[in-house]
């Protein structure tokens, strides 16, 4: 009997646990399938108003280098670039507060920032490197631009530099990590004295002692003066030094015994040129017949410098004849320079515009009666030509009392720096 009730009791048991499980779930699938519903009008919701949302707005910034190239103006880069003309006369006139723009030389880099949205350049910053020293940062401020100027930092390095010439004084410095403004002005410092086509040999040696700056990572920025230079012939030696008098109204370069390297005119107005064909009788290579030159060529390619063998004014600037695109200069002293074949002349090359000695006064061509590109020299002395290759010239000033002293002060000073300079 007690058997029996405890089976029956588990049977009853168990069955109400079933039909308790039985609808335990039917009422929470029904949960399930309202939750189900609900989660899906909301998602539903969701994608319309997903789809009905303002188009996403896509920005980025991205920069533009510009470079000035011959012939080109400020306002014509800044007119390829999305701003309107309003913008660009307004950038122009805040510039021309801090640059002339006229003197913006060919290869000055230009950099905008701009800002791309959706495919439309908004135009937010203009950077202009008119050299190596100093920037232009003009940005916008609200509708509005601004500007101001940054100057680089500079450190001053005295460099000494001695090498034996090697094929060419320009290659021979170079090796050397020479700046070309300094090897240029190495040349024309003793281009009164020495004939570079015919004296200067292998073996001869240079010394420069010079200055040059760098920013704060020590790239080289640009050079400064030179203090000393020499250069050693086979037969004799020629050494200069800087000397400035204390007024400041007397700089140039003098010898060990304070006597000026200028004179009156420079033997070779030209750099690295080759003498083609002296002074004197010859056969015209065009002409055909014996006709005296009078005059000197030195053959260079095509775009080379001129330089303005001495100060004075242009007395003649245009074509002439045979000899093409023709300048001539009246200088002191009953002295003339002429110079023929040019391709073109310097900006600002005109009649009667005074030039200073060294100044570019045009370049190499090969215009008029003329077989291939050089530039035919001549000099003229009281109306008649001499050559200038063997004339002799007087020398410039010689120091004297205190400006004397002082420049013996000074050159002392260097001799002692260049014995304890180590060589590089």
């Amino acid at each position: 009997m007690n058997i029996f009730s405890k089976s029956s009791l588990t049977i009853i048991t168990g069955f109400l646990i079933i039909v308790f499980v039985t609808y335990y779930l039917a009422m929470n699938y029904g949960d399930i399938n309202k939750y189900q519903s609900i989660s899906s009008s909301e998602n539903t919701n969701y994608d319309k108003s997903e789809r009905s949302s303002p188009e996403l707005q896509i920005a980025y910034t991205y920069k533009k280098i510009y470079e000035m190239k011959e012939g080109e103006t400020f306002s014509q880069i800044l007119g390829k670039t999305k701003l309107n003309d309003n913008e660009i006369q307004n950038i122009i006139k805040l510039t021309e507060e801090k640059i002339d723009l006229k003197k913006l030389n060919i290869g000055v880099k230009i950099e905008t920032l701009s800002i791309l949205k959706n495919d439309k350049p908004y135009v937010k910053n203009i950077i202009i490197y008119p050299d190596k020293e100093n920037e232009i940062f003009i940005f916008r401020n609200n509708n509005n631009f601004e500007i101001k100027s940054n100057k680089l930092k500079l450190f001053s390095d005295l460099v000494y530099r001695e090498v034996d010439i090697q094929n060419s004084i320009f290659e021979s410095l170079i090796k050397v990590n020479t700046p070309e403004k300094i090897i240029m002005e190495f040349v024309q410092l003793f281009s009164f004295d020495i004939d570079f086509q015919r004296e200067i040999r292998e073996g001869n040696k240079i010394k420069i002692f010079y200055e040059e700056f760098n920013d704060q990572k020590q790239n080289f920025i640009k050079s400064g003066e030179i203090y000393f230079a020499e250069i050693q012939l086979h037969n004799h030696s020629y050494e200069l030094y800087r000397f400035e008098n204390k007024n400041k109204n007397l700089v140039g370069y003098f010898d060990s015994k304070g006597k000026s390297a200028t004179k009156a005119l420079m033997k070779t107005p030209i750099n690295g040129a080759r003498l083609s064909s002296g002074y004197g009788m010859r056969k015209h290579p065009i002409l055909g017949y014996n006709k005296k030159h009078q005059g000197v060529d030195f053959a260079a390619p095509t775009g080379t410098p001129i330089m303005a063998a001495g100060t004075g004014h242009i007395e003649y600037v245009g074509n002439n004849g045979g000899a093409g695109k023709y300048i001539r200069i009246k200088h002191l002293n009953g002295y003339k320079t002429a110079y023929a074949h040019l391709s073109k002349y310097a900006s600002g090359i005109s009649k009667n515009v005074k030039v200073n000695q060294g100044q570019t006064i045009g370049y190499v061509g090969s215009t008029g009666l003329s077989t291939g590109p050089h530039l035919h020299y001549e000099v003229w002395f009281n109306g008649e030509r001499i050559n200038p290759m063997t004339m002799k010239l007087p020398s410039g000033k010689k120091l004297e009392n205190e400006e004397l002293v002082s420049f013996l002060k000074l050159k002392e000073e260097i001799d002692i720096k260049l014995n304890i300079k180590p060589l590089n």
